[in-house]
């Protein structure tokens, strides 16, 4: 589930690129002949598609947030495809470029990328192996990005998100005052320990296992900014939270891979309850703008805000 900054959210709350507009952004590209087109579930930030042609399997994203923004996370994934893991790296156009602005909403422009397809299908969780797949897979990412010394410059989208104030927050009693305890805690504890910052995923980890090549690959770099890498650390902990065995399995193997230091993990739960209170302020958002994208159910944002309200309140105590 991607989480953006509000800046420019009212404007996609319904708004779908509609097919006939991708067809014709296509061109900007050297493509093989085009067979189908298929739209897939996308976030709550794009809408994409499967793009097949005679050559094999691409697919298209059409992002609704700031084209530096994304295309920061586009170049995140090539270095680390260059590093030899397939990431979902953009396909460049004719003219060299990462992306094509498109037109939509009406009068507003967002940025179009093609990628390169992945190939498997989501982890198995449950199964022992997936916490080593996915704690090694993050470990390595961690190192190939600090050792590139890729700064993004999206810059911080972490702490500046939940600083901001907002009329939406402030219309839920109580959430602006959790939302402040939660960045306090994780200053407190930087304050204390000597903690590591590099290029951020930002988001719950995409991991897809091909079960011919036994490869994993990493997809969707929607939400990539400058951060402590606890914090991508604590989202996939979530992946595994219904087992301490599987949780612990998981940061061992992502310890064995990783640039941070082991102290580093005595304020896990900080982080923790900095991503619920991430995931708080976006369902406020949500809610006070009846946004559906990505979910029509009229109750989702909701419930999503009172089970995050509730979970950020259990480790703030």
């Amino acid at each position: 589930m991607e989480v953006l900054e509000s800046n420019g959210k009212e404007s996609n709350m319904h708004f779908t690129l509609p097919d006939a507009a991708l067809v014709s952004a296509l061109t900007a590209w050297s493509l093989p002949q085009l067979l189908t087109l298929t739209r897939i579930r996308g976030g709550f930030t794009g809408d994409v598609w499967y793009v097949d042609t005679s050559q094999g399997r691409l697919v298209a994203k059409f992002a609704y947030e700031a084209q530096e923004a994304f295309e920061a996370g586009l170049q995140a994934a090539e270095i680390v495809e260059c590093a030899g893991i397939a990431s979902g790296a953009p396909l460049r156009t004719v003219a060299g470029e990462r992306t094509v602005m498109l037109e939509g909403p009406p009068t507003l422009f967002h940025p179009l990328a093609l990628l390169h397809f992945v190939p498997g299908e989501s982890l198995d969780v449950e199964q022992p192996a997936s916490a080593y797949l996915a704690g090694s897979l993050l470990g390595r990412i961690h190192t190939i990005l600090l050792r590139e010394q890729f700064r993004p410059q999206s810059g911080d989208r972490l702490f500046a998100y939940l600083k901001e104030e907002a009329v939406e927050v402030n219309a839920q009693i109580g959430l602006p005052m959790l939302l402040q305890q939660a960045v306090e805690a994780v200053e407190a504890f930087e304050k204390r320990t000597q903690v590591t910052y590099g290029t951020l995923y930002g988001d719950s980890l995409q991991v897809l296992y091909d079960r011919e090549t036994h490869r994993v690959g990493l997809i969707d770099w929607g939400t990539i900014g400058w951060g402590p890498l606890l914090f991508d650390v604590a989202l996939a902990t979530e992946l595994f939270s219904f087992s301490q065995a599987q949780t612990d399995y998981f940061l061992q193997s992502y310890l064995a891979k990783a640039p941070i230091e082991p102290q580093e993990l005595e304020g896990l739960k900080y982080y923790q309850a900095l991503r619920y209170a991430q995931l708080a302020k976006f369902f406020a958002w949500r809610l006070a703008h009846q946004a559906t994208l990505g979910n029509p159910d009229p109750l989702a944002n909701e419930l999503a805000l009172r089970e995050n309200r509730m979970a950020l309140e259990h480790l703030l105590e």
